[in-house]
């Protein structure tokens, strides 16, 4: 299995850029609007919807609907 070259943030934290590229907040909201236990609180909505989408595909895939 090959590793994929993902690009990196330069200018932001990786945190920011996840929330900001997911449209859960504005660059502006996080600078002005919430706090650090905030962003990572969207940062776990994140990774559970990704996880769950994840594992929908792996039981679709082996013919588990539930």
């Amino acid at each position: 299995m090959s590793k994929a070259n993902f690009a990196e943030y330069a200018n932001v934290s990786g945190l920011i850029g996840i929330i900001v590229s997911r449209q859960l907040a504005t660059l502006n909201e996080m600078e002005t609007v919430y706090s650090l236990p905030d962003a990572l609180n969207l940062a776990e909505i994140i990774t559970v919807g990704n996880y769950n989408e994840w594992a929908a595909m792996e039981a679709s895939k082996h013919g588990n609907h539930s």
